[in-house]
């Protein structure tokens, strides 16, 4: 079943809630600014409802600095310098951090309105939009679709297209998706388990931007695959990083039926598997939310630990560092990526 409900407006263009519902009652909310993804939500023994993202109801809270829940694209992460060299010709997108293209830069998707068209009988709905390089500074247009599906075993998947016109780009979106699975009283993370099927994370500068370097995950904070306990982690994390957390990207085997990680809560059982065909997840514990900017989420204001994303993604700077992996899409092309969150409790 699928509903929809006026969300509010946003630069003079009106939003809309695009609701998803399977028959064990969780439930699905996308809007059309942003692709955000509003709503998770699973419905307790108690009859009480739990959203499993960071979300609010009213459409101006959503709107802080951090992208909640937004698509994001053409591509996420951070590219060194906004440059790199496709085609033996230099590239140059607007910057929008310390010099750098970050997650798309200052007009990527995570700020454009899409069409949407709904499909009963899969109970998904896909975002389309063309993305020119008039909007946001990329090279060529980009005809890209958001389908998100939710399934009657409490899946949702995601799926982008993109095909490339006009000159070759780049291609590597994602939605950053921040997590909180606990009862709705419970403000932070720190009572999950997070597993990352991760060896590796990459070596990134002051800025945090790769440099191409891999660090091994073994004996540290970061071997996410041996120690989960997520809230033992951002303990020792608030004394010894600047971030207060983690912001870093994990290096995971591309796999649609072995998961990536998942992510679960101790006390209710809730887990969140993910599955993903590409090489990385960033993680982003939100050490550093201000309370200021951000404001009247389900979980609170913004304060460390709120909530944890992750977001599936090709390793960020591969544009200028190859052996990263490859978000290039040639002109005429037409590329797919999938990310698969599986709900379970205990």
């Amino acid at each position: 079943m699928i509903t929809i409900t006026d969300f509010g407006q946003h630069h003079g263009q009106k939003v809309y809630k695009y609701t998803l519902q399977n028959k064990n009652d969780t439930r699905l909310g996308v809007l059309n600014f942003a692709g955000i993804l509003q709503e998770f939500s699973v419905a307790t023994p108690s009859g009480e409802r739990v959203n499993l993202v960071l979300s609010s109801d009213k459409l101006e809270n959503l709107l802080a600095d951090y992208n909640i829940n937004r698509v994001i694209g053409r591509t996420a992460g951070r590219i060194r310098n906004g440059q790199w060299v496709q085609n033996g010709q230099q590239i140059t997108t607007p910057s929008n951090e310390n010099g750098h293209t970050l997650h798309g830069g200052a007009q990527g998707l995570g700020e454009q309105f899409f069409e949407v068209t709904i499909n009963e009988s899969n109970n998904s709905v896909t975002l389309y939009r063309k993305q020119t390089s008039d909007d946001d500074g990329f090279p060529g247009t980009l005809d890209v679709s958001v389908t998100y599906q939710l399934t009657a075993d409490d899946r949702v998947i995601i799926t982008f297209t993109g095909t490339q016109f006009d000159t070759d780009g780049v291609f590597n979106p994602t939605v950053h998706t921040y997590f909180n699975l606990a009862n709705k009283e419970e403000q932070t993370v720190l009572g999950h388990d997070l597993w990352l099927n991760s060896t590796q994370h990459l070596a990134v500068n002051h800025d945090k931007v790769p440099t191409g370097g891999l660090i091994d995950n073994a004996d540290s904070l970061f071997d996410l695959k041996n120690h989960s306990d997520l809230g033992q982690a951002l303990h020792s994390l608030k004394e010894t990083t600047s971030e207060g957390g983690f912001d870093d990207v994990f290096l995971v085997r591309p796999d649609l039926t072995t998961p990536i990680g998942y992510l679960e809560d101790r006390h209710s059982g809730r887990r969140i598997t993910i599955y993903s065909d590409r090489n990385a997840a960033v993680i982003f514990t939100a050490g550093q939310l201000d309370s200021q900017v951000v404001k009247n989420l389900n979980r609170g204001d913004g304060h460390p630990s709120l909530a944890v994303a992750i977001e599936a993604q090709t390793a960020p700077n591969s544009e200028n560092l190859r052996v990263l992996g490859d978000t290039f899409l040639p002109a005429g092309e037409k590329r797919t990526h999938t990310i698969i969150y599986a709900y379970t409790q205990k």
